[in-house]
């Protein structure tokens, strides 16, 4: 209300650059300047109280570059009587002498009858982000301004962070000396509150975060968007819009790269934004996505490239019994990843939730994504370590082959099964001659998925079949029938009336009308049967 002036101190932004001892004069300063720019035209002190006021302020900062001329060989003491122009002339020396001048401004303040002031509000923020051991030190000082009367001051803490501040003088914090560490900030804090960051309506800050950057997330992507900030930065409104900042970023680079390339396939925003909340929040992980994009395919092999002993997993694994979140290898892979971290030992179950949401929602189109998204999040990576930025710098170039044949030899090099490379060309052959001979036809063979193209549709148009490599582990591949072909759901009726068994459980239409296959389908329905559904398919569509 009118009766309180308030002001609003950044502590961070003061330790810039200082130590704690010249931090807390820095901060002392910041509160009379901060006030007196936040009363604005009711700063009504008289000449004498304005003069004070500046020379509290000039000892202050001369505080400060005393402690600094201390390490240069300065006259410290000339610095002062320098600065203390105002008042009696006599040197302040110390916190107590800054304090009874702050105290002195703010009573004559509160005494003038030119403004309605009753009290003063200071809200210190940001604590917790100097350096632990700084942060106590200015605590330590600043406790003994505490007490200015009509004085509140009201501290934003991440108490986690501080208390990293107090090992020095307790040791790591247990169970036992927690007492200790309690205590300290007891003694400073008259009346802690912990805000509850739980009641934050995270989705519909999202939603609002995004829209304006210009990302629109349909009603049934909201929640999901929601998960994976649950899952890897958490609810810190700090830390979620840096994480927003940077997704802007990454989307504006891939929505330009797009644009460029004629045959591109959409990256999916939720996979950009998944896999970079993985970098930022769980680096160790990202770093074995950017070796093995496809999680889904870790297995006891990869796992010991990451070091790990696999019978010594599943043996630790037997002590926390059977869960539905370790029952496969990948996540096995991941659960012993990360329990040689305390950190990533406390988050598994959220490492291992986001993945599998990740898994619910892209099914057979996972490991498309996770490559294509991947050349993207690849680009604010920092890791340093050797081999991962030699597996960054791979999955950070695209790379396009230039025919059918140097496209098959790389299946053949990544162990693809010759059924699956049989199956996958009984389809490409046929559209690669189209191409060959028809000018209105493009193939793109890109690393990880193909597709085939009419560019005179336009851009949202042009692609006309999406079809993801074949499988090492099953036969077959998932693959798409666009909307754009105009033919998606005379195609589903057709197929559905069949008569192939099993057909109908491995094929379906999106809500955009695209017509999918998913990856069993060869397995399911055998080879020449699936055969069959190609040709069944590329006939409908009219493809010689």
């Amino acid at each position: 209300g009118k009766q309180v002036a308030t002001a609003w101190v950044n502590t961070w932004e003061y330790s810039m650059f200082r130590g704690a001892h010249e931090t807390t004069p820095a901060v002392l300063q910041g509160l009379l300047v901060k006030l007196k720019e936040a009363c604005g035209d009711k700063w009504t002190l008289n000449d004498e109280a304005k003069e004070k006021w500046k020379s509290v302020v000039r000892f202050a900062g001369a505080l400060g570059n005393q402690i600094l001329a201390n390490k240069t060989g300065l006259d410290a003491k000339a610095a002062i009587d320098e600065a203390s122009t105002g008042g009696s002339g006599a040197t302040m020396t110390d916190i107590a002498d800054l304090k009874a001048g702050i105290t002195d401004v703010i009573q004559k303040l509160i005494a003038d009858s030119k403004n309605d002031f009753q009290r003063v509000v200071f809200f210190v923020d940001d604590l917790d982000r100097i350096s632990p051991t700084d942060a106590v030190e200015v605590l330590e000082a600043l406790k003994n301004v505490f007490d200015i009367p009509n004085c509140i001051f009201v501290l934003a803490i991440d108490y986690e962070v501080v208390v990293k501040g107090l090992e020095g003088k307790f040791g790591p914090k247990t169970e036992e000396n927690e007492r200790e560490f309690r205590s300290f900030f007891d003694k400073i804090i008259q009346l802690p509150f912990s805000m509850p960051t739980g009641t934050y309506d995270i989705d519909n800050f999202l939603v609002r975060k995004l829209n304006d950057l210009g990302v629109s997330l349909p009603e049934d992507r909201k929640s999901a968007f929601g998960k994976v900030v649950k899952y890897t930065v958490g609810y810190n409104p700090r830390s979620l819009k840096r994480y927003i900042n940077s997704f802007s970023l990454l989307n504006s680079i891939r929505k330009l790269d797009e644009a460029e390339s004629d045959d591109a396939p959409e990256t999916d925003e939720l996979m950009l934004f998944a896999l970079l909340g993985i970098q930022i929040s769980y680096p160790k992980i990202f770093r074995m996505l950017t070796a093995s994009p496809d999680y889904l395919e870790w297995d006891a092999a990869f796992g010991s490239k990451q070091g790990l002993e696999w019978d010594t997993v599943l043996e630790n694994l037997k002590k926390f019994g059977d869960s539905e979140l370790t029952d496969e290898d990948w996540e096995r892979v991941v659960w012993g990843s990360c329990q040689r971290d305390t950190y990533m030992k406390a988050r598994v179950t959220s490492v291992l939730e986001l993945l599998n949401l990740l898994r619910d929602t892209f099914k057979d189109s996972l490991s498309n994504q996770l490559e294509q998204a991947m050349e993207f999040a690849a680009i604010t990576s920092v890791d340093d370590d050797a081999n991962t930025k030699q597996a960054i710098q791979q999955s950070g170039s695209k790379i396009r082959f230039t025919g059918i044949e140097f496209k098959v030899q790389q299946l053949k090099e990544r162990g693809i099964p010759a059924d699956g490379i049989e199956i996958w060309r009984h389809l490409w052959d046929r559209m690669d001659a189209m191409a060959q001979t028809n000018e209105h036809y493009t193939i793109s063979y890109a690393k990880t998925a193909c597709s085939f193209n009419e560019p005179r549709k336009g851009n949202k148009e042009k692609q006309q079949i999406y079809v993801g490599d074949p499988k090492k582990t099953s036969l077959g591949y998932g693959w798409y029938v666009k909307k754009s072909t105009g033919k998606t759901v005379a195609l589903f009726d057709r197929l559905k009336s069949s008569g192939i068994d099993g057909l109908s459980e491995e094929m379906g239409l999106t809500t955009g009308k695209d017509l999918y296959f998913s990856v069993p389908l060869g397995s399911v329905i055998g080879k020449e049967n699936f055969k069959k559904v190609i040709d069944i398919v590329l006939d409908e569509l009219g493809y010689p």
